[in-house]
């Protein structure tokens, strides 16, 4: 389990870092896989706070403040709806809606990197931050509905970067109430695993090093497949 969660504390560092939380939805998959679904969210939470204020550090006011307002007024209704839905939610559902929504932002990512769909992508603030706080609020899988959005601007890749931080940097902690009152967060658990965090700051420090360096294309190829793969086994297990 510590392995699990040291794994799972770079790729969240090197992913918001470096590729604006590509990787984020595949940790929660990790993570799942090792855990039952609700503790596996409960203990990524904190993780990702951590990560989300130590990227902010190191792209420090590269953000850009009215886009992060606007998916922001939108997050915030799609939290309290996911939220008043988290507690509720079967562990076995949860995992069932994991892997669904992870085929189903795989299945939007192919889908709108042909020509034809291009022109249909995902352009306003509103549906996305709406979606992505939605289901953040259920499995920390804000990411995808948001970066596809941030996709359709022409933000170079460190205030890509920093934007996408920005916003889930707040988002992250208005789930906390909605979570604790949910009793998602194990405090034994956390406490637990809390040293093999420290994988945190060496995958931002990674993942700040080679923003705008990386093969965008080959790595969304690769994390795509694992999501697909993810979410297969989190079906049949």
């Amino acid at each position: 389990m510590l392995v699990v969660t040291a794994i799972a504390a770079f790729l969240i560092g090197f992913s918001k870092a470096g590729v604006g939380g590509t990787l984020s939805p595949f940790v929660t998959v990790l993570v799942a896989l090792s855990l039952p679904a609700d503790d596996a969210i409960g203990l990524l939470l904190p993780m990702l706070i951590v990560a989300d204020w130590f990227t902010i550090t190191a792209h420090w006011r590269q953000w850009v403040t009215p886009i992060v307002l606007r998916l922001l007024a939108a997050s915030v209704v799609g939290i309290a709806i996911g939220s008043t839905i988290v507690g509720s939610i079967s562990e076995p559902a949860l995992r069932d809606v994991i892997a669904v929504a992870m085929l189903v932002f795989a299945a939007y990512y192919l889908i709108t990197k042909t020509r034809v769909a291009a022109s249909l992508a995902l352009r306003r603030a509103w549906p996305a931050g709406f979606v992505g706080g939605f289901t953040s609020a259920l499995a920390h899988l804000g990411g995808p509905p948001v970066l596809a959005y941030l996709l359709t601007t022409d933000l170079s890749p460190r205030k890509f970067v920093a934007t996408s931080a920005a916003l889930f940097a707040t988002t992250n902690l208005l789930k906390v109430p909605a979570y604790l009152l949910a009793g998602l967060l194990d405090a034994e658990l956390i406490a637990s695993t809390w040293y093999a965090w420290i994988a945190i700051p060496f995958g931002v420090v990674t993942g700040r090093a080679l923003v705008g360096r990386l093969d965008r294309e080959m790595f969304d190829r690769i994390t795509t497949t694992l999501l697909i793969a993810g979410a297969i086994v989190l079906l049949v297990t």
